[in-house]
């Protein structure tokens, strides 16, 4: 597969084609402004965009400066650039690349879904396999007489997608953030302790905390916990006749009136006031 297209990548052109003008049917993803192909980049870039653009290099290698800090760019990886920022980079010899250019006002949808992280300007990309064939689908579209944006829309945010995964990583988060989730629903009567989560799981906080957001986006621990509470303290309420103390130790509250005093605070009504309005059998 990979021998195949890469022949087909040394035998095509330089492209470029400009998508704005094309309508959309649908409005669900950010509108792709356009996608070019560099099959041997030569020349460095130093400029700052006032667009939002993702470059994956395929082949070959260079360097990329930002603020001062240089990042050492090896294939396969992604590049983002951001509007506002001076870049500068480029490849050593020359390099395979890919990219496609949002237009400004989609820099704050880009930026609130983690997409453009200014730390981390350079990502490497091991699920080789699966991007190629997107991009080899892209290009398709792309050669197509009859042009469908949003095919090509989703296409590109599919490839974005695909530059978060890592097989260490992605492993990681299949087999603990269930484990994770485990914990976080025990011992609700109790404050949680973040540091000592991570600790508890082999991580530092910042790693815990960044593959939580990947399953949970902007959902904190604490929320998740209190969303847990809820759901099984009005489980209990309305489907059972537990006294409200017994509810209590069953959520391992040590103190019944913390838990209703908790209660009351996220739901809006006591214990005794969710229940009867609530329950499906009233007595």
């Amino acid at each position: 597969m990979k021998n195949g297209m890469d022949k087909r990548f040394n035998s095509m052109d330089r492209k470029f084609k400009y998508l704005s003008p094309f309508p959309r049917q649908f409005s669900l993803l950010p509108p792709i402004g356009a996608v070019g192909f560099l099959p041997a980049k030569k020349e460095r870039v130093r400029r700052t965009f006032q667009s939002c653009n993702f470059s994956f290099i395929l082949k070959g290698g260079g360097d990329y400066i930002l603020r001062g800090k240089s990042y050492a760019v090896e294939a396969p990886c992604m590049l983002i650039q951001w509007p506002g920022e001076p870049m500068d980079y480029g490849p050593e010899e020359e390099w395979r690349e890919v990219y496609f250019i949002y237009p400004p006002e989609t820099f704050g949808i880009l930026t609130a879904s983690g997409l453009l992280p200014p730390e981390n300007p350079v990502r490497s990309m091991r699920n080789l396999g699966t991007i190629m064939e997107k991009i080899t689908s892209l290009l398709h579209e792309l050669e197509s007489e009859s042009i469908n944006a949003d095919r090509i829309d989703l296409l590109c945010y599919e490839l974005l997608l695909e530059t978060w995964i890592t097989y260490g990583e992605n492993q990681l988060n299949h087999s603990r953030i269930p484990e994770i989730r485990s914990r976080l629903e025990r011992n609700l009567g109790e404050e949680m302790d973040c540091a000592a989560l991570a600790a508890e799981f082999g991580m530092s906080l910042s790693t815990l905390r960044r593959y939580w957001s990947r399953y949970h986006g902007q959902e904190s621990f604490s929320a998740y916990r209190n969303a847990c509470f809820l759901r099984k303290s009005c489980s209990l309420l309305v489907e059972t006749d537990l006294q409200v103390k017994e509810i209590a130790a069953a959520l391992e509250f040590s103190d019944p009136f913390y838990f209703s005093r908790k209660f009351r605070n996220l739901s809006g009504l006591s214990p005794q006031e969710y229940r009867k309005r609530h329950q499906l059998f009233p007595s």
